[in-house]
């Protein structure tokens, strides 16, 4: 049975809180807007081809170069995209398979770049 949250080692919760991400891979893809978050600058977009074993991505984080005016749901677009990791500590690895959780990095994803391909799709 996990324990409450307020029980969790503070240097575990530290590290699942702010993870210190690093730069893996990039990829281009193809999809659309499913849905922004104006106020945290995040979108969730639906790829057509997997990434990460899925491909609906949520809580993508906006590159500073888009324009959240350019950005329109349900759009056919080329998703520039980076894959950011952040490996965890054995530690915090043993407790949460403790818990559990099988985890052993936090992945997060950028969208670096969009561009339409088709306004009528």
């Amino acid at each position: 049975m996990a324990k409450k949250k307020d029980e969790i080692p503070k240097e575990i919760d530290d590290e699942l809180k702010s993870p210190k991400f690093n730069k893996s891979k990039t990829y281009t893809s193809t999809g659309y807007i499913l849905e922004l978050n104006e106020t945290d600058k995040k979108v969730d977009i639906q790829v057509y081809e997997p990434i990460a074993g899925t491909t609906i991505l949520e809580g993508l984080i906006l590159s500073e170069k888009i324009n959240l005016n350019d950005i329109e749901k349900g759009v056919v677009c080329e998703f520039k995209l980076d894959e950011l990791k952040a490996p965890l500590s054995k530690k915090t690895v043993d407790y949460l398979k403790e818990q559990g959780i099988t985890l052993t990095e936090i992945i997060q994803f950028e969208l670096k770049e969009l561009k339409v391909i088709d306004e009528n799709a």
